[in-house]
């Protein structure tokens, strides 16, 4: 025989709504633009001159997208750099959010 535990209204909300963070958390886009034109022209940036990461920790999953005339640019690498230093920051950051909600879900039960 199982015991179930009997929750309130209020703490399936709240459960509902961690699960609902917790799936929304786990996937991230690092976007670094590289804009060429004119300062003095409002122009959106073209989404080729970019470093675009997207990682997806449900999936396990890290999509890269760099733009051809990027790669082994020298005039870019720093940029490259700093765009990987980000995406391990905002990666970091996003294990300790879910560890922390991990947490409040178990308090909860």
């Amino acid at each position: 025989m199982t015991l179930q535990r009997k929750i309130s209204p209020q703490s399936r909300a709240i459960l509902d709504a961690l699960m609902v963070a917790m799936s929304e958390t786990a996937e991230i886009e690092v976007t670094t633009y590289i804009d060429s034109s004119d300062l003095d022209q409002i122009e959106q940036s073209s989404s080729t001159n970019r470093f675009h990461t997207q990682i997806s920790l449900m999936k396990g999953t890290i999509d890269h997208e760099i733009d051809l005339k990027l790669i082994d640019n020298p005039a870019y690498r720093e940029l490259q750099r700093w765009h990987i230093e980000q995406v391990h920051q905002t990666q970091d950051s996003i294990v300790e959010n879910l560890i922390c909600l991990e947490k409040m879900r178990r308090i909860l039960l």
